[in-house]
């Protein structure tokens, strides 16, 4: 068998995205098998794929292993490694894999302490699932592994969604997060807690004390309940998924936060926003992805810039606003030149004082651009 590759693709999928299309491949392999590649003196291990354009999966900087299970074992043995390293290991949950940006393109994991939940959009990914969830619960002494491919891009490429219980049987959790309990339920939640955001709950924080919190876009509550725990004294959550909502009830009793000190806005945040009459000195506004792909950018755009000018209404002077954006398709200058447009046509004095991204477990290769999906800019409104 000899696979034949063009070398800028090999460039690339060494520096950016470990991934070969097919439009760059002479010959073929079965499914899943691996796969070897010359560049510039040295071997590369790749797995064969066929989901949609992908050809190859770069797995390894070195020769392969014997099999795949064994070239498969290394790559998520190292993933561990760098969360051990960067101290995200330590986490009741964290992103185990985090995709291209762990050589493992067409898988996610995501630790939710004793339960860890898959996530593949590859067919070589499939072919070996059930090998990678045996590993996965021995590498981290786990009692249950729970599949949720049922994401967009799954579908985007023809492959069946599928969801279920690979081993053991638990399906719910409380993981800690700084001091936050929060209910996760594998088999309910969307995505379990948005790990991507952790790290800027946990700053959101320490803004929070004696302040009026809003959270827009609440899901779970994961900023309000942070707030919550930094002193705030009160915070309104607003969310128009129902079931997202009573997880966040659940998580106000798990933390014994009074009822006080909480308001809970089921709406839609178009109509809320219309309605709503208050000011707040610190606000979270955490929207989905308004762009999630390319033909979405203009309607996108508009749509954050609308939530955007909104936040910095509501907004009392001396307050902090942050504004979160998950829409890979959105750069983060033009992110930036947004929040630039809304704070100028809401008449406000905003400085940015901080512009951070995912949490530490989302790591990537350091040219991987296109991983820096999410952008968070903490801004103090004048």
């Amino acid at each position: 068998m000899v696979i034949e590759v063009s070398e800028e693709a090999l460039r690339k999928a060494l520096t950016i995205s470990p991934v070969i299309y097919q439009k760059h491949v002479k010959g073929r392999a079965e499914i899943g098998e691996l796969v070897e590649l010359e560049y510039e003196g040295r071997t590369i291990c790749a797995m064969w794929d066929e989901t949609g354009p992908v050809r190859l999966r770069v797995l390894l900087n070195h020769e392969c292993p014997s099999t795949p299970e064994e070239a498969l074992e290394e790559a998520l043995e190292r993933a561990y490694r760098v969360r051990r390293l960067n101290g995200a290991a330590n986490w009741d949950a964290f992103r185990l894999v985090n995709g291209d940006g762990d050589m493992l393109s067409g898988l996610i994991i995501d630790i939710y302490k004793e339960i860890a939940v898959l996530q593949s959009s590859s067919l070589a990914i499939d072919k070996y699932i059930k090998f990678i969830a045996e590993r996965v619960r021995n590498l981290l002494k786990l009692e249950s592994v729970y599949e949720k491919s049922v994401q967009r891009v799954r579908r985007k490429v023809g492959l069946p969604e599928r969801e279920g219980l690979i081993l053991g049987t638990k399906k719910e959790t409380v993981v800690d997060e700084e001091g936050v309990k929060f209910l996760v339920r594998v088999d309910k939640q969307k995505t379990g807690l948005y790990l991507d955001q952790r790290e800027n709950r946990v700053f959101f924080e320490r803004f929070a004390k004696g302040e009026k919190v809003l959270d827009a876009f609440s899901y779970t509550g994961g900023f309000g309940l942070h707030a919550l725990h930094g002193g705030a004294k009160k915070v309104k959550f607003v969310d128009e998924d129902h079931e997202a909502l009573s997880i966040l009830k659940e998580n106000l009793r798990l933390n014994s936060f009074s009822e006080e000190m909480v308001e809970i806005v089921e709406s839609d945040i178009w109509r809320y926003l219309k309605e709503e009459r208050s000011r707040f000195g610190l606000l979270s506004f955490d929207p989905p992805a308004f762009i999630p792909s390319k033909e979405y950018y203009d309607l996108g755009v508009r749509d954050y810039l609308k939530v955007y000018i909104n936040a910095f209404k509501l907004a009392e002077e001396g307050s902090v606003v942050v504004l979160s954006s998950c829409s890979q398709p959105l750069s983060r200058d033009d992110f930036l030149r947004l929040i630039s447009k809304a704070s100028f046509y809401a008449k406000v004095d905003a400085r940015t004082f901080a512009l951070r991204g995912a949490s530490r477990d989302h790591v990537m290769l350091p040219n991987a651009r296109h991983l820096e999906y999410l952008k968070v800019a903490f801004l103090s409104r004048l």
